[in-house]
């Protein structure tokens, strides 16, 4: 045969057509799935963070043993919260008494950890007297499941990888 002839034989062949469409569209029927998906698992993480931060600090405020360093309170809420890879290493906590007179809500910038340095910014850490109004924040570092696909790639990542996953809380010290 002659290449030209093999040619047209090859042009009318309708063998692999279904295959080409599935190739096609699969993605595109795809990707609601696996968006989905990646919203339920950071909404799952995100309520089972902010219930372990509510726990905790109800226990730092009622003076409970075990949560009067920084370490206890990050482990605290880390075994509370349950769903986050690898939250030891990836928990900030910023504690601090609020001045009520006067009091502005502060616009300072969020502390996270870097993955890429050895040694963490120092956190504040000062849990204050009784009687006193305290502030809490805790920053988390995650990793979404599917980071290219909808919601996972356009979510904002932090210095050193990984996307912030932020809760504060006020309460007051019991006597």
């Amino acid at each position: 045969m002659t290449l030209l002839s093999r040619l047209r034989r090859f042009l009318r062949a309708s063998d692999g057509t279904a295959s080409i469409e599935v190739v096609i569209l699969f993605p595109l029927m795809l990707w609601p799935f696996l968006t989905g998906m990646e919203a339920g698992i950071m909404q799952m993480r995100r309520v089972m963070f902010e219930h372990a931060v509510d726990v905790v600090a109800r226990d730092v405020r009622m003076g409970m043993p075990g949560f009067g360093t920084a370490p206890e309170i990050r482990a605290a809420v880390c075994d509370r919260a349950g769903i986050i890879p690898d939250c030891g290493n990836n928990l900030m906590l910023e504690l601090s008494p609020v001045q009520v007179e006067g009091f502005t809500a502060t616009e300072s910038a969020v502390t996270c950890r870097n993955r890429d340095l050895e040694v963490q910014p120092a956190t504040t850490f000062n849990p204050g007297s009784q009687n006193e109004l305290m502030f809490m924040r805790f920053c988390v570092l995650y990793d979404p499941i599917f980071p290219g696909v909808g919601i996972g790639a356009r979510l904002d990542r932090v210095e050193g990888g990984g996307v912030a996953m932020v809760t504060e809380t006020f309460f007051v010290n019991e006597p």
